[in-house]
Protein backbone atom coordinates (compact mmCIF):
# COMPACT_ATOMS: atom_id res chain seq x y z
CA UNK A 1 0.00 0.00 0.00
CA UNK A 2 3.01 2.41 0.47
CA UNK A 3 4.54 1.27 -2.12
CA UNK A 4 1.21 2.35 -4.05
CA UNK A 5 0.91 5.59 -2.21
CA UNK A 6 4.73 7.01 -3.11
CA UNK A 7 4.43 5.65 -6.90
CA UNK A 8 0.66 8.36 -6.74
CA UNK A 9 2.98 10.72 -5.36
CA UNK A 10 5.51 10.86 -7.82
CA UNK A 11 3.27 10.68 -10.52
CA UNK A 12 1.25 13.78 -9.75
CA UNK A 13 4.50 15.61 -8.48
CA UNK A 14 6.31 14.49 -11.72
CA UNK A 15 2.46 16.09 -13.52
CA UNK A 16 2.67 19.24 -11.37
CA UNK A 17 6.41 19.91 -12.90
CA UNK A 18 5.23 19.36 -16.27
CA UNK A 19 2.52 21.66 -15.97
CA UNK A 20 4.21 24.07 -14.11
CA UNK A 21 7.44 24.53 -16.68
CA UNK A 22 4.93 23.86 -19.56
CA UNK A 23 2.70 26.99 -18.38
CA UNK A 24 6.15 29.49 -17.38
CA UNK A 25 6.61 29.30 -21.92
CA UNK A 26 6.11 32.42 -21.86
CA UNK A 27 7.27 33.83 -18.26
CA UNK A 28 10.72 32.99 -19.51
CA UNK A 29 10.44 35.05 -23.21
CA UNK A 30 9.16 38.09 -21.43
CA UNK A 31 6.11 37.70 -23.64
CA UNK A 32 2.20 38.98 -21.58
CA UNK A 33 -0.15 35.59 -21.61
CA UNK A 34 -3.82 35.54 -19.61
CA UNK A 35 -3.49 33.12 -16.76
CA UNK A 36 -3.65 29.61 -17.97
CA UNK A 37 -6.15 26.88 -16.64
CA UNK A 38 -4.91 23.62 -16.34
CA UNK A 39 -5.40 21.58 -18.71
CA UNK A 40 -7.00 23.54 -21.07
CA UNK A 41 -4.63 26.39 -20.51
CA UNK A 42 -6.69 29.58 -22.59
CA UNK A 43 -8.88 27.41 -24.02
CA UNK A 44 -12.51 27.05 -22.88
CA UNK A 45 -14.23 24.18 -24.46
CA UNK A 46 -17.07 23.53 -21.94
CA UNK A 47 -19.01 26.37 -24.17
CA UNK A 48 -18.97 29.44 -21.76
CA UNK A 49 -17.30 31.43 -24.44
CA UNK A 50 -16.67 31.12 -27.97
CA UNK A 51 -12.92 30.41 -29.33
CA UNK A 52 -12.89 34.05 -31.44
CA UNK A 53 -13.85 36.06 -28.41
CA UNK A 54 -11.32 33.85 -26.42
CA UNK A 55 -8.69 34.70 -29.00
CA UNK A 56 -9.98 37.90 -28.53
CA UNK A 57 -10.13 38.58 -25.43
CA UNK A 58 -5.94 37.75 -25.40
CA UNK A 59 -5.34 40.29 -28.14
CA UNK A 60 -7.33 42.66 -26.54
CA UNK A 61 -5.72 42.47 -22.95
CA UNK A 62 -1.88 43.26 -24.01
CA UNK A 63 -2.45 44.81 -27.86
CA UNK A 64 -1.29 48.44 -26.51
CA UNK A 65 1.88 47.22 -24.22
CA UNK A 66 2.93 44.21 -26.60
CA UNK A 67 3.44 43.21 -30.31
CA UNK A 68 2.95 39.58 -28.73
CA UNK A 69 0.45 37.70 -26.68
CA UNK A 70 1.07 34.25 -25.22
CA UNK A 71 -1.66 31.77 -25.75
CA UNK A 72 -1.97 28.61 -23.78
CA UNK A 73 -3.64 25.92 -26.01
CA UNK A 74 -3.97 22.93 -23.45
CA UNK A 75 -0.11 22.77 -22.35
CA UNK A 76 1.00 23.86 -26.11
CA UNK A 77 2.29 27.53 -26.52
CA UNK A 78 0.88 29.59 -29.03
CA UNK A 79 2.16 33.35 -30.08
CA UNK A 80 -0.85 35.60 -30.98
CA UNK A 81 0.65 39.11 -32.94
CA UNK A 82 -0.99 42.06 -31.84
CA UNK A 83 1.51 44.53 -33.89
CA UNK A 84 -0.37 44.96 -37.47
CA UNK A 85 3.03 45.50 -38.96
CA UNK A 86 4.28 42.50 -37.59
CA UNK A 87 1.46 40.14 -39.11
CA UNK A 88 2.12 42.05 -42.02
CA UNK A 89 5.26 40.71 -41.81
CA UNK A 90 4.28 37.06 -41.21
CA UNK A 91 1.73 36.84 -43.77
CA UNK A 92 3.81 38.32 -46.77
CA UNK A 93 7.45 40.12 -45.94
CA UNK A 94 8.36 36.99 -44.03
CA UNK A 95 5.87 34.38 -45.65
CA UNK A 96 8.58 31.63 -46.48
CA UNK A 97 9.13 31.66 -42.88
CA UNK A 98 5.39 30.80 -41.86
CA UNK A 99 4.61 29.03 -44.98
CA UNK A 100 2.54 25.95 -43.98
CA UNK A 101 -0.61 25.97 -41.25
CA UNK A 102 -0.64 23.10 -38.50
CA UNK A 103 -4.02 21.67 -40.10
CA UNK A 104 -4.13 17.64 -39.77
CA UNK A 105 -3.93 15.52 -42.62
CA UNK A 106 -3.17 12.09 -43.84
CA UNK A 107 -3.05 11.10 -47.73
CA UNK A 108 -3.14 7.26 -46.56
CA UNK A 109 -5.50 6.88 -44.31
CA UNK A 110 -7.48 9.85 -44.53
CA UNK A 111 -7.16 10.88 -48.26
CA UNK A 112 -9.83 13.75 -48.59
CA UNK A 113 -8.38 15.79 -45.58
CA UNK A 114 -4.67 16.24 -48.05
CA UNK A 115 -6.25 19.09 -49.67
CA UNK A 116 -4.99 22.66 -50.79
CA UNK A 117 -5.82 24.04 -46.90
CA UNK A 118 -3.82 21.55 -44.90
CA UNK A 119 -0.96 20.62 -47.22
CA UNK A 120 2.78 22.34 -46.48
CA UNK A 121 5.99 23.01 -47.78
CA UNK A 122 6.78 22.03 -51.40
CA UNK A 123 3.19 19.97 -52.14
CA UNK A 124 1.51 22.66 -51.21
CA UNK A 125 3.27 25.37 -53.26
CA UNK A 126 2.66 22.80 -56.41
CA UNK A 127 -0.64 22.58 -55.80
CA UNK A 128 -1.02 26.34 -55.83
CA UNK A 129 0.42 26.82 -58.45
CA UNK A 130 -1.67 24.55 -60.48
CA UNK A 131 -5.05 25.81 -58.95
CA UNK A 132 -4.22 29.19 -58.92
CA UNK A 133 -5.26 29.90 -63.08
CA UNK A 134 -8.40 28.52 -62.04
CA UNK A 135 -9.47 31.12 -60.20
CA UNK A 136 -9.07 34.46 -62.35
CA UNK A 137 -11.37 36.76 -63.10
CA UNK A 138 -11.48 35.24 -66.61
CA UNK A 139 -12.49 31.76 -64.66
CA UNK A 140 -15.28 33.21 -62.51
CA UNK A 141 -16.61 35.39 -65.67
CA UNK A 142 -16.72 31.39 -67.15
CA UNK A 143 -18.81 30.27 -63.86
CA UNK A 144 -20.93 33.14 -63.31
CA UNK A 145 -23.56 32.05 -65.71
CA UNK A 146 -24.28 28.51 -63.13
CA UNK A 147 -24.21 30.73 -60.26
CA UNK A 148 -26.97 33.26 -62.02
CA UNK A 149 -28.83 30.24 -62.97
CA UNK A 150 -29.73 29.74 -59.28
CA UNK A 151 -31.34 32.37 -58.65
CA UNK A 152 -34.50 31.39 -59.86
CA UNK A 153 -35.20 28.62 -57.54
CA UNK A 154 -33.92 30.90 -54.68
CA UNK A 155 -36.46 32.80 -55.23
CA UNK A 156 -39.19 30.28 -55.85
CA UNK A 157 -38.32 28.25 -52.68
CA UNK A 158 -38.81 32.06 -50.48
CA UNK A 159 -42.24 32.31 -52.54
CA UNK A 160 -43.19 28.99 -51.56
CA UNK A 161 -42.18 29.15 -47.64
CA UNK A 162 -42.65 33.00 -47.12
CA UNK A 163 -46.16 33.32 -45.52
CA UNK A 164 -45.61 29.87 -43.54
CA UNK A 165 -44.26 31.56 -40.69
CA UNK A 166 -40.73 33.30 -40.08
CA UNK A 167 -37.96 32.16 -42.35
CA UNK A 168 -35.11 29.85 -41.16
CA UNK A 169 -32.13 31.94 -42.67
CA UNK A 170 -29.65 28.94 -42.03
CA UNK A 171 -32.21 26.78 -43.55
CA UNK A 172 -32.34 29.07 -46.88
CA UNK A 173 -28.78 29.80 -47.38
CA UNK A 174 -27.55 26.56 -47.13
CA UNK A 175 -29.66 25.04 -49.67
CA UNK A 176 -28.67 28.07 -52.05
CA UNK A 177 -25.17 27.54 -51.42
CA UNK A 178 -24.83 24.09 -51.50
CA UNK A 179 -26.56 23.73 -54.88
CA UNK A 180 -24.31 26.85 -56.38
CA UNK A 181 -20.62 25.00 -55.31
CA UNK A 182 -22.80 21.70 -56.29
CA UNK A 183 -22.64 22.73 -59.68
CA UNK A 184 -19.60 24.46 -60.07
CA UNK A 185 -17.18 21.70 -58.18
CA UNK A 186 -18.74 18.82 -59.24
CA UNK A 187 -21.29 19.42 -61.76
CA UNK A 188 -23.80 17.94 -59.47
CA UNK A 189 -27.51 19.16 -59.44
CA UNK A 190 -28.56 18.93 -56.11
CA UNK A 191 -31.37 20.37 -56.20
CA UNK A 192 -31.51 21.63 -52.68
CA UNK A 193 -34.03 24.54 -52.96
CA UNK A 194 -36.59 22.18 -55.08
CA UNK A 195 -36.16 19.07 -52.94
CA UNK A 196 -37.71 18.55 -48.96
CA UNK A 197 -34.44 17.07 -48.36
CA UNK A 198 -31.13 16.92 -49.80
CA UNK A 199 -28.77 14.40 -49.49
CA UNK A 200 -25.60 16.59 -49.92
CA UNK A 201 -26.97 18.93 -47.40
CA UNK A 202 -27.46 16.49 -44.71
CA UNK A 203 -24.12 14.70 -45.54
CA UNK A 204 -22.79 17.85 -44.85
CA UNK A 205 -23.62 18.09 -41.50
CA UNK A 206 -21.47 15.64 -40.49
CA UNK A 207 -18.63 18.03 -41.08
CA UNK A 208 -19.60 20.97 -39.59
CA UNK A 209 -20.94 19.00 -36.15
CA UNK A 210 -19.05 20.44 -33.07
CA UNK A 211 -21.93 21.28 -30.75
CA UNK A 212 -20.74 18.81 -27.98
CA UNK A 213 -18.39 18.90 -25.65
CA UNK A 214 -16.90 15.84 -26.94
CA UNK A 215 -16.94 16.79 -30.45
CA UNK A 216 -15.72 20.18 -29.54
CA UNK A 217 -12.56 18.41 -27.96
CA UNK A 218 -11.90 15.50 -30.77
CA UNK A 219 -11.61 19.17 -32.96
CA UNK A 220 -8.92 20.80 -30.63
CA UNK A 221 -7.31 16.99 -30.49
CA UNK A 222 -6.83 17.39 -34.10
CA UNK A 223 -5.16 20.28 -33.64
CA UNK A 224 -3.09 20.07 -31.04
CA UNK A 225 -1.86 16.60 -31.48
CA UNK A 226 -2.04 15.70 -34.75
CA UNK A 227 1.58 13.66 -34.52
CA UNK A 228 -0.07 11.40 -32.46
CA UNK A 229 -3.33 11.40 -34.70
CA UNK A 230 -1.55 10.34 -37.61
CA UNK A 231 0.75 7.38 -35.45
CA UNK A 232 -2.80 6.57 -34.21
CA UNK A 233 -4.59 6.67 -38.47
CA UNK A 234 -7.24 8.35 -37.20
CA UNK A 235 -9.48 10.05 -39.49
CA UNK A 236 -10.87 13.91 -39.56
CA UNK A 237 -13.11 12.94 -42.40
CA UNK A 238 -16.49 11.24 -41.54
CA UNK A 239 -15.94 7.58 -43.09
CA UNK A 240 -19.66 7.98 -44.59
CA UNK A 241 -18.40 11.45 -46.06
CA UNK A 242 -15.71 9.98 -48.03
CA UNK A 243 -17.78 7.53 -49.22
CA UNK A 244 -20.57 9.39 -50.52
CA UNK A 245 -17.68 12.00 -52.17
CA UNK A 246 -15.99 9.63 -53.44
CA UNK A 247 -18.91 7.82 -55.44
CA UNK A 248 -20.04 11.53 -56.38
CA UNK A 249 -16.35 12.61 -57.97
CA UNK A 250 -15.66 9.23 -59.34
CA UNK A 251 -18.84 9.22 -61.52
CA UNK A 252 -18.35 12.67 -62.21
CA UNK A 253 -14.77 11.84 -64.10
CA UNK A 254 -16.11 9.32 -65.36
CA UNK A 255 -18.70 11.57 -67.25
CA UNK A 256 -16.41 13.91 -68.04
CA UNK A 257 -13.89 11.69 -69.63
CA UNK A 258 -16.28 9.72 -72.19
CA UNK A 259 -17.59 12.72 -72.95
CA UNK A 260 -21.26 12.75 -71.68
CA UNK A 261 -21.15 15.66 -70.29
CA UNK A 262 -18.58 18.76 -70.23
CA UNK A 263 -19.48 22.17 -67.77
CA UNK A 264 -17.39 25.26 -67.23
CA UNK A 265 -16.71 24.32 -63.76
CA UNK A 266 -14.16 23.31 -61.33
CA UNK A 267 -13.96 19.78 -61.93
CA UNK A 268 -13.53 20.75 -65.32
CA UNK A 269 -9.95 23.00 -64.52
CA UNK A 270 -9.34 20.25 -62.40
CA UNK A 271 -9.29 17.77 -64.46
CA UNK A 272 -7.19 19.75 -67.36
CA UNK A 273 -4.71 19.43 -64.85
CA UNK A 274 -4.79 16.03 -64.06
CA UNK A 275 -4.62 15.34 -67.43
CA UNK A 276 -1.64 17.59 -68.68
CA UNK A 277 0.88 15.68 -70.04
CA UNK A 278 3.53 18.52 -69.90
CA UNK A 279 3.93 18.36 -66.60
CA UNK A 280 6.36 15.85 -64.50
CA UNK A 281 4.90 13.02 -62.83
CA UNK A 282 5.96 14.03 -59.19
CA UNK A 283 3.61 17.30 -60.09
CA UNK A 284 0.29 14.96 -61.81
CA UNK A 285 -2.32 15.27 -59.82
CA UNK A 286 -3.55 11.68 -58.98
CA UNK A 287 -7.29 10.93 -58.47
CA UNK A 288 -7.10 11.07 -54.43
CA UNK A 289 -5.73 14.18 -54.89
CA UNK A 290 -8.24 16.03 -57.39
CA UNK A 291 -10.92 14.45 -54.80
CA UNK A 292 -9.24 16.50 -52.06
CA UNK A 293 -9.86 19.43 -53.70
CA UNK A 294 -12.89 19.43 -55.12
CA UNK A 295 -14.09 18.51 -51.33
CA UNK A 296 -12.43 21.47 -49.86
CA UNK A 297 -14.00 23.91 -52.80
CA UNK A 298 -17.09 22.55 -51.53
CA UNK A 299 -16.73 22.72 -47.68
CA UNK A 300 -14.27 26.09 -47.96
CA UNK A 301 -17.43 27.62 -50.26
CA UNK A 302 -20.80 26.01 -48.73
CA UNK A 303 -20.51 26.88 -44.78
CA UNK A 304 -18.39 29.62 -45.18
CA UNK A 305 -20.68 31.70 -47.87
CA UNK A 306 -23.89 30.25 -45.94
CA UNK A 307 -23.26 32.61 -42.89
CA UNK A 308 -21.92 35.45 -44.42
CA UNK A 309 -25.04 35.40 -46.59
CA UNK A 310 -27.47 34.58 -43.45
CA UNK A 311 -25.70 37.79 -41.35
CA UNK A 312 -26.08 40.27 -44.14
CA UNK A 313 -29.42 39.48 -44.39
CA UNK A 314 -30.03 39.59 -40.74
CA UNK A 315 -28.72 43.36 -40.79
CA UNK A 316 -30.25 44.21 -43.60
CA UNK A 317 -33.20 43.43 -42.65
CA UNK A 318 -32.37 45.21 -38.82
CA UNK A 319 -31.51 48.21 -40.80
CA UNK A 320 -34.23 49.07 -42.91
CA UNK A 321 -32.41 52.04 -44.54
CA UNK A 322 -29.31 50.25 -45.52
CA UNK A 323 -31.82 47.72 -47.42
CA UNK A 324 -33.90 50.07 -49.15
CA UNK A 325 -30.42 51.64 -50.23
CA UNK A 326 -29.05 48.54 -51.43
CA UNK A 327 -32.63 48.02 -53.28
CA UNK A 328 -32.26 50.93 -55.14
CA UNK A 329 -28.78 50.58 -56.49
CA UNK A 330 -29.55 47.10 -57.44
CA UNK A 331 -32.37 48.64 -59.60
CA UNK A 332 -30.14 51.18 -60.95
CA UNK A 333 -27.43 48.53 -61.90
CA UNK A 334 -30.13 46.03 -63.84
CA UNK A 335 -31.77 48.89 -65.56
CA UNK A 336 -28.60 50.11 -66.73
CA UNK A 337 -27.99 45.84 -68.18
CA UNK A 338 -31.50 45.79 -69.50
CA UNK A 339 -32.63 44.11 -66.69
CA UNK A 340 -29.86 41.63 -66.48
CA UNK A 341 -27.73 40.49 -63.54
CA UNK A 342 -24.53 40.21 -65.76
CA UNK A 343 -20.99 40.02 -64.68
CA UNK A 344 -20.29 43.28 -65.19
CA UNK A 345 -23.18 44.54 -63.90
CA UNK A 346 -22.77 42.28 -60.50
CA UNK A 347 -19.30 44.56 -60.37
CA UNK A 348 -21.06 47.71 -60.31
CA UNK A 349 -22.61 47.19 -57.19
CA UNK A 350 -20.86 48.92 -55.01
CA UNK A 351 -22.90 49.49 -52.10
CA UNK A 352 -23.74 46.25 -51.51
CA UNK A 353 -20.14 45.08 -51.81
CA UNK A 354 -19.51 47.18 -48.78
CA UNK A 355 -22.30 45.92 -47.48
CA UNK A 356 -20.73 42.33 -47.72
CA UNK A 357 -17.09 43.42 -46.80
CA UNK A 358 -19.27 44.61 -43.38
CA UNK A 359 -20.74 41.51 -42.98
CA UNK A 360 -17.20 40.10 -43.08
CA UNK A 361 -15.62 42.26 -40.71
CA UNK A 362 -18.16 41.45 -37.79
CA UNK A 363 -18.39 37.82 -38.42
CA UNK A 364 -15.28 37.11 -40.80
CA UNK A 365 -15.70 32.61 -40.90
CA UNK A 366 -11.66 32.58 -40.58
CA UNK A 367 -11.92 34.34 -37.25
CA UNK A 368 -8.21 33.05 -36.76
CA UNK A 369 -5.66 31.92 -39.32
CA UNK A 370 -3.35 29.50 -38.30
CA UNK A 371 0.51 29.43 -39.58
CA UNK A 372 3.29 27.87 -37.73
CA UNK A 373 7.18 28.66 -38.54
CA UNK A 374 9.08 27.01 -40.55
CA UNK A 375 12.36 28.09 -39.23
CA UNK A 376 13.94 29.63 -35.65
CA UNK A 377 12.29 33.18 -36.54
CA UNK A 378 14.12 36.31 -35.06
CA UNK A 379 10.87 38.61 -35.11
CA UNK A 380 12.58 42.27 -36.51
CA UNK A 381 13.63 44.98 -33.76
CA UNK A 382 13.08 42.43 -30.78
CA UNK A 383 14.46 39.65 -28.95
CA UNK A 384 12.17 37.36 -29.24
CA UNK A 385 13.31 34.39 -31.31
CA UNK A 386 10.01 32.36 -32.60
CA UNK A 387 11.58 28.46 -32.26
CA UNK A 388 10.82 26.49 -35.88
CA UNK A 389 7.60 23.84 -35.07
CA UNK A 390 5.59 27.30 -32.84
CA UNK A 391 2.61 27.98 -34.06
CA UNK A 392 0.50 31.63 -34.83
CA UNK A 393 -2.80 32.40 -33.81
CA UNK A 394 -3.63 35.81 -36.29
CA UNK A 395 -6.55 37.14 -34.24
CA UNK A 396 -8.75 38.17 -37.27
CA UNK A 397 -11.68 38.81 -35.07
CA UNK A 398 -9.91 40.67 -32.52
CA UNK A 399 -8.44 43.50 -34.91
CA UNK A 400 -11.91 43.18 -37.26
CA UNK A 401 -13.57 44.37 -33.92
CA UNK A 402 -11.33 46.51 -31.77
CA UNK A 403 -12.68 49.66 -31.46
CA UNK A 404 -9.17 51.33 -31.54
CA UNK A 405 -9.28 50.56 -35.39
CA UNK A 406 -13.52 50.59 -35.74
CA UNK A 407 -14.94 52.55 -33.24
CA UNK A 408 -18.38 51.24 -32.04
CA UNK A 409 -17.03 48.20 -33.87
CA UNK A 410 -20.28 45.99 -33.70
CA UNK A 411 -22.56 48.63 -34.72
CA UNK A 412 -23.09 47.13 -38.78
CA UNK A 413 -22.10 50.23 -41.33
CA UNK A 414 -21.15 49.67 -44.33
CA UNK A 415 -19.47 53.02 -44.88
CA UNK A 416 -16.03 51.64 -43.18
CA UNK A 417 -15.99 50.33 -46.73
CA UNK A 418 -16.00 53.45 -49.00
CA UNK A 419 -13.23 54.16 -50.85
CA UNK A 420 -11.96 56.78 -48.72
CA UNK A 421 -12.28 54.72 -45.60
CA UNK A 422 -10.97 51.79 -46.45
CA UNK A 423 -7.70 54.13 -48.25
CA UNK A 424 -7.11 55.70 -44.97
CA UNK A 425 -6.78 52.04 -42.83
CA UNK A 426 -3.88 49.59 -42.39
CA UNK A 427 -3.74 46.47 -44.86
CA UNK A 428 -3.88 44.12 -42.22
CA UNK A 429 -7.13 45.78 -40.58
CA UNK A 430 -9.23 43.67 -42.59
CA UNK A 431 -8.54 40.23 -43.49
CA UNK A 432 -11.41 37.69 -43.98
CA UNK A 433 -9.94 35.93 -46.55
CA UNK A 434 -6.40 35.95 -44.90
CA UNK A 435 -3.28 37.78 -47.03
CA UNK A 436 -0.44 37.34 -49.02
CA UNK A 437 0.61 33.68 -50.70
CA UNK A 438 -1.40 31.75 -48.43
CA UNK A 439 -4.90 33.94 -49.07
CA UNK A 440 -8.04 32.04 -49.42
CA UNK A 441 -7.87 31.28 -53.12
CA UNK A 442 -11.49 31.18 -53.29
CA UNK A 443 -12.46 34.85 -52.87
CA UNK A 444 -13.44 35.53 -55.78
CA UNK A 445 -15.88 33.16 -56.81
CA UNK A 446 -17.22 33.72 -52.67
CA UNK A 447 -17.62 37.31 -53.28
CA UNK A 448 -19.44 36.78 -56.47
CA UNK A 449 -21.58 34.55 -55.27
CA UNK A 450 -22.83 36.51 -52.26
CA UNK A 451 -23.23 39.59 -54.70
CA UNK A 452 -25.46 37.44 -56.81
CA UNK A 453 -28.16 36.02 -53.92
CA UNK A 454 -28.49 39.12 -52.34
CA UNK A 455 -28.85 42.00 -54.66
CA UNK A 456 -31.80 38.61 -55.98
CA UNK A 457 -33.34 38.45 -52.58
CA UNK A 458 -33.59 42.10 -51.52
CA UNK A 459 -34.52 43.08 -55.40
CA UNK A 460 -37.43 40.91 -55.05
CA UNK A 461 -38.32 40.90 -51.15
CA UNK A 462 -38.42 42.85 -48.50
CA UNK A 463 -37.03 41.45 -45.10
CA UNK A 464 -38.37 42.07 -41.37
CA UNK A 465 -36.91 40.96 -38.27
CA UNK A 466 -38.99 38.81 -36.70
CA UNK A 467 -38.91 38.14 -32.82
CA UNK A 468 -37.65 34.52 -32.80
CA UNK A 469 -34.38 35.93 -33.94
CA UNK A 470 -32.11 36.91 -31.27
CA UNK A 471 -30.89 40.70 -31.61
CA UNK A 472 -28.18 41.94 -31.08
CA UNK A 473 -26.38 38.79 -32.85
CA UNK A 474 -24.10 36.84 -30.88
CA UNK A 475 -21.81 33.67 -31.22
CA UNK A 476 -23.41 30.28 -30.11
CA UNK A 477 -20.64 28.99 -27.77
CA UNK A 478 -21.05 25.48 -28.35
CA UNK A 479 -20.01 25.74 -31.90
CA UNK A 480 -16.44 25.77 -33.36
CA UNK A 481 -17.44 28.16 -36.44
CA UNK A 482 -18.90 31.15 -35.79
CA UNK A 483 -23.03 30.21 -36.26
CA UNK A 484 -25.34 32.70 -34.59
CA UNK A 485 -27.26 31.82 -31.39
CA UNK A 486 -30.94 30.66 -31.74
CA UNK A 487 -30.77 31.21 -35.63
CA UNK A 488 -31.43 34.33 -38.09
CA UNK A 489 -35.20 33.87 -39.02
CA UNK A 490 -36.83 36.76 -40.95
CA UNK A 491 -39.93 37.86 -42.09
CA UNK A 492 -40.60 37.96 -45.87
CA UNK A 493 -42.65 39.32 -47.95
CA UNK A 494 -42.94 40.25 -51.71
CA UNK A 495 -42.39 43.42 -53.42
CA UNK A 496 -43.00 44.75 -57.29
CA UNK A 497 -40.24 44.89 -59.11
Amino acid sequence: MTTWLYLLVGVLGLAWYYVKKSYSYFENQNVPVLAPTFPFGNLDPLGRKHFANVIRESYLAFKKTSDFVGFYFFTTPKFIPTNLDVIKNILIKDFNNFSDRKVYYNEEDDPLSAHLFSLRGEKWRILRQQLSPTFTSGKMKMMYPLVVAHTEPLKAFIRKNMNKGPMNFKDLCTRYTADVIGITAFGLDCKSLQQEKSEIVEISKLFFNFNTIMSRLKFFFFLSFEGLAKKMRLRFIDKEMENFFMKVIKDTVEHRETGKIDRNDFMKLLLAVKNNKDIGDNKKMTFNQMAAQAFIFFFGGFETSSLTMQYCCAHLAINQDIQERVRQEVREVLKKHNGELTYEAAHELTYLRQCIDETLRLYPPGFNLFRVATNDYKVPNSSLVIKKGTEIFIPVYGIQTDPDIYPKPHIFDPERFSAENTKNRHSMAYMPFGDGPRNCIGMRFALMELAVAISCIVNNFKLTINPKMKVPLEFDTKEVAIYPKGGIWLDVQEIKT
